[in-house]
């Protein structure tokens, strides 16, 4: 089982950007990478992002604001890798891209004044596609706490994207 998670987000979007660089900076004292798109004089989905999306346990979209080409890209290839998404809005905003029929993709409209109930569906998400049916109980425990882990990072992320969104109404 891998330690990585893979988070995309609006490169034009300072408040999406910003908070994947954190969580990837918190994520490496705990033991998990984050991994975000290499998009460096990238003109499309670039190899790098590929193998990046490839390696992760999961993949996390910010679409707080609107859903970038790029991030289009990040999630189409995710969702031909089967990989588990949870694309995150914010509750307040019309952006909404279509997922019906995806198994995989999980869309979460987070009210930020109450980032619980988000934050117990991506849990409950995570646990019925991460967890294993293993037997075994030291299997089973390393699964639950790597989906736990992440979690954990992800409820970081959504306390930052809060003060993001509340700070922005003040100015």
């Amino acid at each position: 089982m891998s330690k990585n998670i893979f988070i995309t987000y609006n490169p034009k979007s300072e408040s999406e950007e910003s908070t994947a660089l954190r969580l990837q900076t918190i994520s490496n004292l705990y033991g998990l990478n984050i991994l975000l798109p290499y998009r460096i004089g990238a003109t499309g989905l670039s190899l790098e992002t590929k193998s990046r999306i490839d390696k992760s346990y999961f993949v996390v979209s910010f679409c707080i604001e609107r859903l970038s080409k790029q991030q289009n890209e990040d999630l189409a290839f995710a969702i031909e890798k089967k990989k588990p998404i949870i694309v995150l809005y914010d509750a307040n905003k019309e952006v909404k891209i279509n997922f019906k029929g995806v198994p995989n993709v999980k869309e979460i409209h987070v009210d930020f004044t109450k980032t619980d109930e988000a934050l117990h569906n991506i849990a409950d998400f995570l646990r019925k596609k991460l967890v294993g049916t293993s037997v075994n109980k030291v299997t089973r425990k390393k699964q639950d706490d790597e989906s736990g882990l992440g979690i954990a990072l992800l409820s970081i992320g959504l306390g930052l994207l809060a003060a993001w969104t509340f700070s922005n109404e003040k100015r």
